[in-house]
């Protein structure tokens, strides 16, 4: 199993799975789930607001830092903050909704948001927040998941990208004769093939460019078709086209890393990339920069890494689709007093200097436009220069339905190329024929 991002918030968590992503209000599973942890209770006197969160600790840090903030400027409002494990906040949500007993806040990742807004379920932005043109301050990547029909339903905290730059050992390099990182397409393959040591019994002594992780494989995907010029969706914009030039193209490319150019393989190592590279085993590994905080906290003793910037495939403009990260929706059946309140919460935690203050705490990319290359959060954490140059050429990846069987459709087709179970038009012809059924059976008729 590899280690995503929703694995590493989650940690413990079986992550996200499909309840959130299919229709909010079916049944979930069985049993009760755990009341969380309880960080403040309501207080007389006060406008209570009631707030949920997963349990991720720098994103409680983070949480709780502007709980403290907003409460000092507006000491007659209180938030009523709890969070819990990850996959039980799915489920909770879904089950809340659906008996009317939500939180007035919820911090929800941007995926879910869209079939939450598609069921009326969340309040629309104000006004009063949003201003007349209600998206314009976010990347679009961050914000795409949070409007639906035009409308804006929540306001994203980071912009959740997993393309755009990669670990990087200089120490592994120079031992192979490697005194630069890559700068094309063509430096990064060859930098892979010279970095991959191999055993007398086919096992991986070093893996030269680590990509195989789930995410990465389709993000990959995605990107190089994007910056072949071609797209990923259909016509209709609801199913997905894979038997585009610019597609085959781009998934034989890819495919060819681990059959031709043999820089990877899914049989080589067990674990994950990020894990491979962290203990010295992966001269690169293709991952978004919220691994180079959690890298740095799971192997402290670990020094020689770069983060990178990853070549474009064709061009000389990394396009890529990102899924729109977390952030806060309200409750469109909260009493409206509270949703005043809750707002004006959302709102302060928007404001460029909070916002600045919850992505360097929470370790993420922000999704203000206005935070693109600030010094202040440069300064504290560098490698966040490698995202920050590519914000702009960044899409969101779109309604996917069901982000666990989309992106598992996409992996085992690749799995299928690597093991020549399958050539790689059939393989991928399979996957879009998967992927496609999914959807029409979470549209309906």
């Amino acid at each position: 199993m590899t280690l995503s991002r929703r694995g590493f918030l989650g940690r413990s968590a079986a992550g996200l799975s499909a309840v959130a992503a299919g229709s909010v209000l079916a049944g979930c599973s069985s049993g009760s789930a755990p009341e969380g942890t309880v960080v403040s209770k309501p207080v007389d006197g006060k406008l209570n607001v009631t707030w949920w969160s997963h349990n991720n600790p720098s994103f409680v840090t983070a949480n709780t830092t502007m709980i403290k903030r907003f409460e000092a400027e507006n000491p007659g409002i209180h938030i009523v903050y709890q969070y819990f494990p990850y996959d039980v906040l799915a489920r909770k949500l879904q089950a809340a909704y659906r008996a009317r007993n939500v939180a007035d806040i919820q911090q929800m990742f941007g995926t879910w948001v869209t079939e939450y807004a598609v069921n009326q379920l969340l309040d629309e932005v104000p006004s009063s927040l949003s201003g007349s043109e209600p998206t314009s301050r976010f990347w679009p990547a961050a914000v795409g998941a949070y409007t639906h029909r035009g409308k804006l339903y929540g306001v994203p905290h980071e912009y959740n990208l997993e393309n755009g730059g990669i670990l990087y050992n200089p120490k592994l390099a120079r031992k192979a004769g490697i005194t630069e990182p890559p700068a094309t397409w063509a430096d990064l393959v060859e930098a892979g093939e010279r970095l991959t040591r191999i055993d007398s019994k086919g096992r991986a002594d070093q893996v030269g460019y680590a990509f195989t992780g789930n995410d990465s494989i389709t993000f990959t995907f995605l990107s190089m078709i994007l910056q072949l010029g071609g797209d990923f969706w259909a016509d209709d914009g609801v199913h997905v086209d894979f038997h585009s030039p610019q597609a085959r193209k781009a998934w034989i490319d890819e495919t060819e890393l681990v059959t031709k150019h043999k820089v990877d393989n899914t049989t080589w190592y067990t674990g994950d990339p990020y894990t491979m590279f962290f203990r010295g085993r992966a001269a690169m590994a293709h991952q978004g920069p919220w691994v180079v905080a959690s890298g740095r906290a799971d192997f402290p003793k670990f020094t020689d890494l770069a983060y990178i910037a990853e070549p474009p495939y064709a061009g000389d403009t990394l396009k890529f689709a990102a899924e729109s990260g977390w952030g806060e929706v309200v409750n469109a059946k909260a009493d409206p007093k509270v949703r005043e309140a809750a707002w004006k919460f959302v709102g302060f935690m928007a404001r460029p200097d909070n916002a600045r203050i919850w992505n360097l705490t929470s370790a993420t990319v922000p999704a203000l436009k206005e935070l693109q290359d600030d010094k202040q959060m440069l300064a504290k954490a560098p490698y966040l220069k490698v995202p920050f140059g590519v914000l702009p050429h960044g899409r969101w990846v779109g309604r996917v339905h069901d982000r666990d069987e989309f992106w598992t459709y996409i992996h085992d087709a690749f799995v299928s190329v690597e093991l020549h179970r399958q050539d790689p038009v059939t393989a991928i012809a399979e996957a879009e024929k998967q992927i496609n059924l999914m959807i029409d059976e979470k549209i309906g008729p």
